[in-house]
């Protein structure tokens, strides 16, 4: 396979940033009062870069969070429950940066954030790619293009 096929991620032209902050649980909380879910809302992408690093945290600390993708849909009209749905969850670890790529479902998505119960403080910092974005089936229209040509 061509090099010039595959998705360059280092290129960073193509990320932008969708969010930097520090979230801490309320002063005066309890000793293991949780950091509460955060959501980002995300477009166009399917392709994430999550940072997080908390400012206290043991050497045995391995989980900064879960990251689940969630859709604005319902099976039906008839649902009793809100319209989104969870599809995909995934462990993100603590103190790098985490390449998480989610299926490609629907557009736009919600990004949620659940933290450990023993995190006090979190500083999260969110990438979305957005360049190239060649699927399988992109990929293969071209070759066949290719072809008929010859």
């Amino acid at each position: 396979m061509n090099d010039h096929n595959l998705i360059d991620f280092a290129q960073t032209i193509e990320w932008n940033l969708v969010a930097r902050q520090t979230y801490l649980v309320n002063d005066g909380a309890r000793v293991w009062e949780r950091l509460p879910a955060k959501e980002f809302l995300i477009e166009n992408s399917n392709v994430l870069i999550i940072g997080l690093s908390a400012s206290y945290r043991r050497s045995t600390w391995y989980t900064g969070a879960w990251a689940s993708q969630m859709l604005f849909f319902l099976p039906s009209s008839t649902s009793i429950f809100p319209a989104i749905v969870q599809h995909r969850t995934k462990k993100l670890r603590l103190g790098i940066q985490n390449l998480v790529v989610f299926p490609k479902v629907l557009s736009p998505w919600l990004l949620q954030l659940n933290f450990p119960y023993w995190l006090q403080d979190i500083t999260v910092e969110i990438w979305r790619y957005d360049g190239r974005d060649e699927s399988v089936f992109d990929h293969l229209n071209r070759v066949e293009s290719k072809l008929d040509a010859l």
